[in-house]
């Protein structure tokens, strides 16, 4: 069976709604599920980073440090720049996120929002980390903002969920962009369109569990293993073979994380 990695998923947060744990490791085992990122951006998810050192895993598991962009307003004891900080030496520690810009709940926030940004992008280009992005009806500011570091970091434009000409935009620095399970939804049309149009030379595919489960797992708690559901929808709406696509997906998402040797 061909590699398969979760590009971004929070497994804490699957805990929190009741899967135990000792579920999503038989999951990730049933689906022979290659490795998984672990998006940690606040206090709970920087915790559970804990539990792969202390635990045995069915597959490789690495994880980011960064702050939701909802959250760069709230004042709750976490401090993800000191996180990135203390883990700069850790092996596991592969990338800067998620950060960006939210205005589709938070636009409120705006230039905190925007400060909050700059401020772990200058930490990504201080450790030379790629960065996972969250921007949603944010795209002008995002992109931006991002066009000052494209030649400098990997960027990953996470949860895609624009059309496809600001994904052409993002293309055009030569990001990936990553899809979740949105792609399966019925009134998905713009990010699916998007998702048959985007290069597969520049995709990559996640679940963003315990969100956004993909048909046929839609409304249940998500989990990395469903990531499998996805790349299948994919394949076949974009009529590419299967395994020769989940292999480019693969190879993009080592190659943006810095998994060779996995």
């Amino acid at each position: 069976m061909v590699p398969v990695i979760d590009s971004h998923c929070h497994l804490d947060m699957i805990e929190e709604r009741g899967i135990p744990r000792d579920e999503i490791k038989q999951q990730l085992r049933d689906n022979q599920i290659t490795a998984v990122a672990h998006i940690a951006a606040d206090l709970s998810g920087v915790k559970y980073i804990e539990n792969f050192e202390k635990e045995e895993w069915p597959c490789a598991i690495f994880y980011t440090l960064g702050r939701h962009p909802g959250e760069a307003h709230e004042n709750d004891g976490y401090d993800g720049l000191a996180e990135i900080a203390n883990h700069a030496k850790d092996k596991n520690f592969k990338a800067i996120g998620e950060i960006g810009l939210d205005y589709y709940y938070h636009k409120d926030t705006r230039e905190i929002q925007i400060k909050t940004f700059e401020k772990y992008l200058e930490a990504a280009l201080e450790y030379q980390k790629p960065v996972c992005i969250h921007t949603r009806e944010a795209y002008d500011d995002t992109y931006q903002i991002l066009k000052q570091v494209s030649d400098k970091i990997p960027v990953l434009i996470h949860c895609f969920t624009g059309n496809k000409e600001e994904m052409y935009g993002f293309l055009d620095l030569g990001f990936y962009i990553s899809f979740s399970g949105i792609v399966t939804f019925k009134n998905a049309d713009n990010v699916r369109e998007a998702a048959i149009a985007c290069p597969v030379n520049q995709m990559i595919v996640e679940t963003d569990a315990p969100f956004l489960a993909p048909v046929p797992k839609r409304g249940k708690t998500n989990q990395p293993a469903y990531v499998r559901h996805t790349l299948d929808f994919l394949a076949e709406k974009r009529n590419e073979n299967i395994e020769s696509f989940a292999q480019t997906i693969y190879n993009n998402t080592v190659k943006f994380y810095g998994l060779e040797g996995l």
